[in-house]
């Protein structure tokens, strides 16, 4: 009888056991997040309103490679009252060329073979876009590539935007650099939509990067949801070598001689950055 009642009591104390665990299991699958594609997010709803240092991007973002902010980073509330606070680029008049116009960092990511960025950029009414200038992009080796730096090893490449003054008007065109390029200072990659200011553009990317040696990457562009830019055949890199690994935030004036400068103060607004591993919804 003892015996009897000694396993009865073993038991219930396993079967009490195992339902614990299983209620455990389940609040867990209830509570803990699910794994995100994004790999970098950055917005600015909960900047502080001021100037933006790099000690405030670190703490918005995390840690970051190098950043050149100056006195032209700020943080103010969007003039539109769609977007909350948002970083103000400043392009002082008759400069040219990151040192003195604009701002740059530098993001380093997870090395991969595929990656979105998404973000949005306003020129705000006024802003003087002169011959054209660089916007950021996705880049593999930061600011290695660019200034007239070829790849030619196959060992990096960079994608950034820029604004670009041709008849037609101010164009969103990729400043592209790989290694097939055949321009000492990159390729321009046109997307046919022309800037206008006091106007949001949601800019969306898309790069896929080559396997092996062969000519099969991809560099896709959407902006506002539209596609414009549909490259294929990419060679953007030798084997396994220049992985995606880097958010280049770039935008100034230039080139760099004294017709890219703005001849008055100029802005821009940026808000939303992110980096994903799958395609934003629109």
């Amino acid at each position: 009888m003892k015996k009897r009642v000694f396993f009865i009591i073993v038991n219930l104390f396993i079967f009490s056991s195992c339902v614990q665990a299983q209620n455990d299991l389940e609040q867990e699958s209830i509570t803990k997040p699910e794994t995100t594609n994004i790999v970098f997010d950055l917005n600015f709803n909960n900047a502080e309103i001021g100037k933006y240092t790099k000690q405030k991007l670190i703490a918005n973002g995390g840690p970051i490679g190098w950043a050149l902010l100056g006195d032209r980073a700020s943080i103010v509330k969007d003039p539109t009252n769609s977007k909350g606070n948002v970083l103000k680029v400043a392009y002082p008049k008759l400069t040219v060329g990151p040192q003195t116009n604009g701002i740059q960092f530098i993001k380093n990511l997870p090395p991969a073979n595929e990656y979105y960025l998404d973000y949005y950029v306003y020129f705000q009414d006024g802003f003087d876009f002169k011959l054209g200038g660089k916007l950021p992009g996705l880049t593999s080796g930061g600011s290695t590539y660019t200034g007239g730096v070829h790849p030619d090893n196959g060992e990096g490449w960079s994608a950034r935007y820029m604004w670009a003054t041709r008849n037609a008007g101010v164009e969103a065109v990729v400043y592209f650099y790989y290694i097939d390029m055949n321009s000492k200072y990159g390729e321009s990659v046109d997307s046919k939509v022309y800037f206008k200011t006091g106007k949001w553009y949601r800019m969306t990317q898309r790069i896929k990067l080559n396997k092996d040696n062969l000519a099969n990457g991809l560099m896709q562009v959407w902006i506002d949801g539209v596609q414009v830019i549909d490259k294929k055949n990419i060679r953007y890199r030798l084997w396994e070598k220049g992985a995606i690994d880097s958010f280049y935030f770039s935008t100034f004036h230039g080139g760099a001689d004294e017709s890219w400068m703005p001849q008055n103060d100029s802005f821009a607004l940026y808000h939303g950055i992110q980096v994903s591993k799958e395609k934003p919804s629109f």
